[in-house]
């Protein structure tokens, strides 16, 4: 066993390393991966908000699509979204406020029987009628940073900053969990697969707005997806 320290309140745990990805503080219920070293990841900021998938409500956030909300009291708890066969981006759940440079994070695995045309990941500065960031990975180990903007005509469209992409870092298939972290910092916009640096860019269309979890079903196919840690924390430098 090793004695670590919770990055949040700074609680002493014990955990062993040898089986444990995660680890859940006894105290102050904040999830954290388990670093490599003796000390936790240093680049994550204050916590901001996370979010308790045991019951309803959750404090700070809100569904949208309510009758397509699961909550799985595993180990971890999860968000479980489902969405039939339908061309879209569809919101799974947002948070009560916006928010301007922050640093997102969350599990993500895929469920169902077809891996074709299905996406899931984090949305950032989104409000309505004005656009938004979306980092998405697939279940065919690909991730795409993406944007949505208002057009001449007055209709959202949706535009690459990043068209989609294979990266080694991610676990292709059903049933794999990847972390996806998203980071905001003024212009700069972050995007991490499974702890590794996949994309840095800067874009400044979008300033503030809601976080938001996101699914991609086709016209084809479901989708399904379970979402786990989702932690929005300070934007560090």
């Amino acid at each position: 066993m090793e004695r670590l320290v919770c990055p949040n309140c700074g609680a002493a745990l014990q955990a062993s390393r040898a089986y444990v990805d995660l680890i859940t503080c006894q105290y102050c219920n904040v999830t954290f991966h388990a670093p490599k070293a003796t000390a936790p990841e240093s680049d994550l900021g204050k916590l901001i908000l996370d979010a308790d998938f045991r019951q309803k409500p959750i404090f700070g956030w809100d569904f949208p699509n309510k009758d397509n909300v699961q909550l799985v009291n595993g180990a971890p708890p999860e968000l479980r979204f489902k969405y039939p066969a339908k061309r879209g981006l569809w919101y799974a759940l947002y948070s009560s406020g916006f928010f301007d440079d922050v640093d997102a994070s969350v599990n993500i695995k895929f469920y169902a029987d077809s891996v074709d045309e299905v996406s899931a990941g984090i949305m950032l500065r989104f409000r309505k009628d004005f656009g938004a960031y979306m980092a998405l990975i697939s279940p065919l180990g690909t991730y795409t940073l993406s944007y949505y903007e208002r057009d001449a005509a007055g209709q959202l469209t949706w535009k690459y900053l990043l068209n989609w992409t294979k990266h080694t870092a991610l676990k292709p298939g059903l049933n794999e969990v990847n972390r996806l972290r998203f980071v905001a910092k003024k212009d700069r916009l972050h995007i991490y697969l499974n702890d590794l640096l996949a994309t840095s860019v800067r874009d400044s269309l979008h300033e503030a707005g809601e976080v938001q979890l996101v699914a991609e079903a086709s016209d084809k196919s479901a989708v399904e997806v379970g979402f786990t840690d989702l932690q929005l924390r300070e934007a560090r430098e």
